[in-house]
């Protein structure tokens, strides 16, 4: 006769849980093992790609999760007590703790990497109900966190008089200006005519990275980062030389700190079109900006820019902006930059760009159930050149011009944007 333990499982357990309860408990449980050695350091030390980030910590170093870059990716403290991180490419809320970057780095869900926490760091038994010293450990790591996470009124006060300081002394682009050149550079023309009231040209941009001795100043392209109800929340820069080029440094193209929560927000260039005769609404998004203007000049179709893979997956259309009643027709095109595979076997770009599809077919399916739905995700057809991280829209703007965009509009709707 088998003995208790064998009939019993956890899936046994969950059936009367809903899944976020399985969820919290999990979360609970590493909390709870976190706080009794004193932090993530015990668990970053012993995963290889870490090491760096844990030997430099609050210094930054690359990508943990993809290798690339100097500077992408720093805990935020020494000590690593909540794992908090800070990467470039994601907003600045998205690690959290140790759980958030473990789930991007294994690319599992935060129930899953709770379970490979315990079972591979603390082998732990999944079955073993939380105990009162348990839940005491977890309520202390939780108020640390909190504390981390949770920006005082000093701070997001401060954060935006920067904001507004940058903005203040932002003026038009202006022809052969230092980033219409950059732009034009690029294989951008006709978007250089209708550029977009969001960007904008700063003359004195100070730029600083652990190389220097003391700031370098820039002329720069500004660009307004909106949240998802359409509200100017932070500022994209990028750096540039007086003569156009793209600026000589480590960090060319940084994000200001947003004073408040940046995920669903995105660089909306254009706003959608829509066709009152045959009732059209059109949105596009891309990652970089220039990615997006690559795709306006090409096709003649609105474009957004995300900044980075992880803003693109999480990309919201504010409700002033999503499509009239009895629209017939939703076109929602996600250009996605076509990225090497990393060492997980996916590619980050398309990845995210899947993601995103998904969620707006379901968002679209729900709000407008008698609309017609084309939700498409474009890659560039090239192979990546040897030596490159990827391609992606611009590049196929400046290899082949429109000629290599899989969707066209009449050029003259260029100018109704």
């Amino acid at each position: 006769m088998p003995d208790k333990r064998e009939q019993m499982t956890y899936a046994s357990q969950a059936v009367k849980r809903t899944p976020h309860e399985v969820t919290d408990h999990f979360i609970k449980m590493v909390h709870a093992r976190i706080a009794e050695v004193s932090g993530w350091r015990y668990v970053f030390d012993r995963i290889p790609a870490f090491k760096d980030a844990c030997d430099k910590a609050p210094g930054q170093v690359p990508c943990p999760f993809s290798g690339v870059g100097k500077s992408k990716f720093r805990f935020r403290k020494k000590d690593l007590f909540t794992g908090c991180a800070i990467h470039n490419d994601f907003p600045v809320n998205a690690f959290c703790d140790g759980i958030d970057v473990l789930a991007e780095y294994y690319k599992l869900s935060k129930t899953q990497t709770c379970k490979k926490i315990l079972t591979d760091f603390f082998g732990m038994d999944l079955y073993a109900p939380l105990t009162d010293a348990d839940l005491e450990s977890e309520r202390r790591y939780k108020s640390t966190v909190r504390a981390t996470e949770t920006l005082d009124s000093d701070e997001v006060e401060k954060r935006g008089r920067k904001l507004e300081v940058i903005y203040h002394y932002t003026g038009e682009i202006k022809p052969e200006s230092p980033v219409w050149v950059y732009l034009r550079n690029r294989g951008l023309n006709r978007v250089l005519s209708n550029l977009p009231k969001d960007l904008g040209l700063n003359k004195r941009l100070y730029y600083m990275d652990k190389s220097l001795e003391k700031p370098t100043i820039y002329p720069g392209m500004i660009a307004i980062y909106r949240d998802t109800r359409g509200r100017p929340l932070t500022i994209h820069r990028t750096f540039v030389e007086l003569n156009g080029d793209k600026a000589h440094v480590e960090n060319p193209k940084l994000m200001m700190k947003p004073p408040a929560d940046m995920t669903g927000g995105s660089i909306q260039l254009y706003d959608p079109h829509f066709n009152p005769d045959t009732r059209t609404w059109t949105l596009g998004v891309a990652e970089g900006i220039e990615n997006a203007l690559s795709v306006t000049e090409a096709t003649s179709t609105p474009c957004w820019a995300a900044s980075s893979a992880w803003c693109l997956e999480n990309v919201e259309v504010p409700d002033s902006l999503l499509p009239p009643p009895g629209v017939k027709v939703i076109q929602f095109y996600i250009w996605a930059d076509k990225d090497l595979v990393n060492t997980k076997g996916t590619s980050p770009g398309m990845e995210s760009a899947k993601r995103l599809q998904e969620r707006m077919k379901e968002f679209f399916a729900k709000r407008y159930p008698t609309s017609e739905l084309t939700i498409k995700v474009f890659e560039p057809d090239f192979d990546i050149p040897v030596g490159k991280k990827g391609v992606d829209w611009n590049d196929v703007l400046k290899l082949t011009g429109p000629d290599g965009f899989p969707v066209k509009w009449a050029p003259e709707c260029l100018a109704q944007l």
